[in-house]
């Protein structure tokens, strides 16, 4: 009996490159203690302090909401003057 596979059905099977990503920059975060960190995803290496790690994470998380439809309905704006 032939079976049907949709497309959100393959999608599930291996994991996007954002959440790759997202999974490797939450462990060198949670592994590292500060300093400059390198971490390699797909055979691209990147070196970078745990600030910019965090930058980081946060935009790869938003791209894996993206993908997923589950973005938060509203917006959060810092109006702050610094950076």
């Amino acid at each position: 009996m032939p079976t049907n596979v949709t497309r959100s059905d393959a999608a599930q099977s291996s994991p996007s490159f954002a959440e790759q990503m997202v999974a490797k920059l939450q462990g060198e975060v949670l592994a590292g203690s500060g300093g400059v960190r390198s971490t390699t995803v797909d055979g691209v290496s990147v070196e970078t302090n745990r600030s910019e790690m965090l930058r980081e994470l946060r935009y790869w998380q938003k791209v894996v909401a993206r993908e997923k439809n589950t973005q938060p309905l509203s917006l959060n704006v810092d109006l702050s003057d610094g950076p």
